[in-house]
């Protein structure tokens, strides 16, 4: 890889320096930079960490060092699975169910907008729900790998040319 002269630099959002102090390369002053990948994480990645489900070391190895993505909808989806386990006995008091969300709350992720027509689309094309196609939609149109566990989203995923992460 080679790196860009110093006086050509252009910062992106996905590309930050790593090391401010110049190393000699071919006789030039650098600077070097890594590339920060950017991940989308569906609510079910986002849950098996809270919960510690099985899958969560997939979610932890595959987002180390990574920015995590989702879209701006995640805290209620988050909020309604809570419920979801509650209603099946799972959680068993409000205590521990405040205490997941406030766990939720402590995981960095940058929230995106979703284009509610695209989803829409994309649920009417495939006959999924829409929370579904919102994180279809994102990963679609900010080019992002999807980290996700449902069968039928990772098929429809890769059909739409969207890498998929998970297991």
């Amino acid at each position: 890889m080679q790196y860009p002269e110093s006086r050509k630099i252009r910062h992106t959002p996905e590309i930050v320096p790593v090391a401010h102090a110049p190393c000699s390369i071919d006789g030039f002053i650098q600077i070097i930079y890594i590339e920060i990948m950017e991940i989308l994480l569906d609510a079910s990645a986002i849950i098996a960490v809270i919960v510690d489900e099985p899958e969560s070391d997939i979610v932890i190895n595959c987002t180390k060092g990574a920015v995590t993505v989702s879209p701006n909808i995640v805290s209620f989806e988050i909020a309604n699975s809570l419920t979801k386990m509650m209603k099946k006995g799972i959680i068993s008091n409000v205590e521990k169910m405040i205490n997941l969300i406030k766990i939720y709350q402590r995981i960095p992720i940058k929230l995106v907008e979703i284009n509610l027509e695209k989803s829409l689309e994309i649920a009417w094309n495939n006959k999924i729900y829409a929370y579904d196609a919102f994180y279809l939609e994102t990963a679609k149109r900010l080019n992002l790998p999807l980290l996700i566990f449902d069968n039928g989203m990772r098929k429809i995923g890769k059909e739409m040319g969207i890498t998929i992460l998970g297991g």
